[in-house]
C-alpha cells in the first residue's frame, strides 16, 4: 500500500516557500523600522514681513525687513506768535479814556480795581470777548491811569512787622462823591476834601495826586497834626479822572494809604436830579450862601441824598477857623438820615453829613453854611 503522508509532502512545497518569503519580508520590515538614522526634518525658512504704514491702515507684505522709526519733527515750522485776545464784534472802544499798558501779574479785575471801575465796564470799554485773556504789553483803555510806582516816596519793607509803623484806620476817600451808572466815583464839586481819617503813630501825612499829563505824582498838601484826622482840600484844575494817595511817616517808618480814583465832571447830577445837599428847617432867612437860624431853637436837619446802605450818619459842624465836632448821629439811616439840633447862640460854620459805609469808607454831603445871632 502507498504511504499517503510521504506522497503529499512534495506537493505542499509552494506553501512552505510562501511562508518563508513572508518571514523574510517581516524581518526586513523590522530592520527598516529600527534604523537609527532619523527621518530628515524639512528646512523651513521664515519669510520676513514688510510693514508699511498708510494713512488708513497697515499693509503687511512679504519681503525684506524694514525697521520703523519715528518721523522727525519738521524743522521749518514757524513758532506761532502770541495772538491778541478775541474782541466783541461791532463794539466801539472807549477811546476817550487814557491807555494803560499791561504788566506781568495784571488781570482785568486788578486793573479795574486800581483804575476805579469794574471788570465788566473795563471789558466793555476795550471790546474784550473774554476778560480772562490779556497779555503783557497789551494796551487797554482805562478811566484813569493808576499811580506810577515812583509816585510817592518809597516805603522800605521790613523783614518783620514794625510795631512803630503808622496805621491808617480807614481807606482814603475824596468828599463829596457819588457813584455813577458804572459804579465809579464821580463828583461835580470843583473843591474836594481828600480824607485819610485817623492815622495812628504818624507825625505827618502827605497827600499826592497823579499828574493828569502822565508825569509823576504831585504832592498836594501835608497834615502835620493827623491825630484828630488827616485831610487836605484840593481844587480840580480841569475835568478828568484823578487818583489820590497818602503817605504817613514818623521817626522810624512810613506807610501808604489805599488809593482812591474819582472823576471830576462839573456837569454831573446825582440820582434824583438834585445836588447832594442838606436841608434844614425852620430857618429865619437866607443871606447869599448862608442860612440864618434863630438861636436857642430846635431845627430838623435832613440829608435826603445820603448813600443807601450806610451803617451810620453823623452830622458835623465845623466852626469858621475851628475843628469839626459832631452835633448829632442817625444810627438807622435806612428810614432816612434825620436829626434834630438845638441851635446855639453865636454859631457860625459849615454843617456836613458823613455816611460811614460797611467797608469803612466815608461819604460826605455838600456843606451847609449856617449862622445864628449871639
Amino acid at each position: 500500500m502507498q504511504n499517503t503522508s510521504e506522497a503529499s509532502w512534495p506537493g505542499q512545497g509552494w506553501r512552505v516557500g510562501l511562508v518563508f518569503g513572508v518571514l523574510v519580508l517581516a524581518a526586513l520590515a523590522c530592520s527598516l523600522g529600527t534604523n537609527d538614522d532619523p527621518t530628515p526634518t524639512p528646512n523651513i525658512t521664515a519669510t520676513p514681513l514688510v510693514v508699511t504704514a498708510t494713512p488708513d491702515a497697515l499693509t503687511v507684505t512679504p519681503g525684506e525687513v524694514i525697521v520703523l522709526s519715528p518721523t522727525p519733527a519738521p524743522t521749518d515750522v514757524a513758532v506761532p506768535r502770541t495772538l491778541a485776545p478775541p474782541t466783541v464784534v461791532n463794539c466801539v472802544p472807549q477811546t476817550t479814556w487814557p491807555l494803560y499798558t499791561v504788566v506781568p501779574g495784571d488781570t482785568v479785575s486788578l486793573i479795574a480795581q486800581r483804575t476805579g471801575t469794574t471788570t465788566e465796564n473795563l471789558a466793555a470799554a476795550n471790546c474784550l470777548a473774554n476778560p480772562s485773556l490779556i497779555y503783557v504789553g497789551q494796551r487797554l483803555y482805562v478811566p484813569a491811569l493808576p499811580p506810577a510806582p515812583t509816585a510817592a516816596p518809597p516805603v522800605t519793607a521790613a523783614a518783620t512787622p514794625n510795631p512803630n509803623l503808622p496805621i491808617f484806620r480807614q481807606g482814603l476817600t475824596v468828599q463829596p462823591f457819588w457813584l455813577d451808572a458804572s459804579s465809579r466815583a464821580v463828583t461835580y464839586s470843583d473843591t474836594v476834601r481828600v480824607d485819610a481819617g485817623e492815622v495812628l503813630d504818624a507825625d505827618v501825612v502827605t497827600f499826592y495826586v497823579n499828574d493828569p499829563a502822565g508825569g509823576a505824582a504831585i504832592a498836594i498838601g501835608t497834615d502835620e497834626d493827623p491825630f484828630d484826622g488827616a485831610f487836605v482840600d484840593y481844587d480840580f484844575p480841569a475835568a478828568g479822572s484823578y487818583t489820590f494817595q497818602a503817605i504817613a511817616a514818623n521817626d522810624v517808618s512810613q506807610a501808604s494809604s489805599s488809593a482812591f480814583t474819582i472823576r471830576f465832571d462839573p456837569n454831573f447830577v446825582p440820582a434824583g436830579g438834585q445836588p447832594n445837599v442838606l436841608a434844614i428847617a425852620p430857618y429865619a432867612a437866607v443871606n447869599a450862601n448862608w442860612i440864618i437860624l434863630t438861636p436857642n431853637t430846635t431845627v430838623t436837619l435832613r440829608w435826603d441824598d445820603a448813600p443807601p446802605g450806610a451803617t451810620r450818619i453823623d452830622f458835623t459842624l465845623t466852626p469858621t477857623g475851628g475843628e469839626a465836632q459832631t452835633i448829632g448821629s442817625d444810627l438807622n439811616a435806612a428810614d432816612g438820615a434825620v436829626i434834630t439840633w438845638n441851635v446855639p447862640a453865636g454859631v457860625l460854620g459849615t454843617i456836613h453829613g458823613r455816611a460811614t459805609m460797611p467797608d469803612g469808607s466815608v461819604q460826605t454831603s455838600e456843606g451847609l453854611n449856617v449862622a445864628a445871632a449871639s
